[in-house]
């Protein structure tokens, strides 16, 4: 084999070499993209489900106060936790929603204590009626934190892996995303109770 023959082998395998590459870093950009959009959209999940239960209980405190005073420190609560979510949504921080989103659990159970002292609200057919319309937004909103964590957890673990984790570095993707974290207290979901 001449110096002709090497030169064309050795052309070919560069060439071969560039392809696979290229498949590479296209393949492997793809997929970060694919993880990092799954994580947008679950977070607009969790963003909808919240935006869901803070109209309701807008409703719940409308039913409550035409029965009691609601204390002013409820509101409070309520204002700063709506506050807070979005000022944390505005900057994309997802440790704000969280934070802001446990502000808001703290507030319903600062009103339900108000509902269990005041048999009139409890047996008031709004009341039960958006009670369980919350209970169920509690219910989808654990679950779209789940789905949340989920592609997290996919996302982190393929932007660690070789060779995606050059990638990362190179495409300057997150290196890792944020687990939504329920703070102390903020786990316990509100307790519903409709009897005595």
């Amino acid at each position: 084999m001449g110096s002709k023959g090497i030169i064309l082998g050795l052309a070919g395998f560069i060439s071969l070499l560039i392809v696979i590459t290229g498949i590479t870093l296209m393949v492997g950009y793809n997929r970060l993209v694919d993880l990092d959009e799954s994580i947008n959209g679950r977070m607009a999940q969790i963003d909808n489900r919240l935006q869901e239960r803070t109209d309701k209980i807008d409703q719940l405190v409308d039913v409550v106060e035409g029965y009691t005073a609601v204390e002013q420190s409820i509101f409070t609560m309520i204002t700063e936790a709506r506050t807070s979510y979005a000022a944390a949504k505005l900057a994309g921080d997802p440790d704000g929603m969280a934070e802001a989103d446990a502000l808001q659990v703290e507030a319903i159970n600062a009103l339900l204590a108000i509902v269990e002292d005041n048999p009139e609200i409890k047996s008031n057919q709004v009341y039960i009626s958006l009670m369980i319309e919350i209970s169920s937004m509690e219910s989808a909103l654990s679950t779209a934190r789940l789905r949340y964590n989920e592609s997290v957890e996919t996302y982190n673990r393929s932007a660690r892996q070789f060779p995606r984790v050059l990638f990362v570095q190179m495409f300057n993707f997150d290196t890792s995303k944020t687990y939504w974290k329920i703070n102390d207290g903020a786990g316990e979901v509100p307790d519903i109770n409709f009897g005595d």
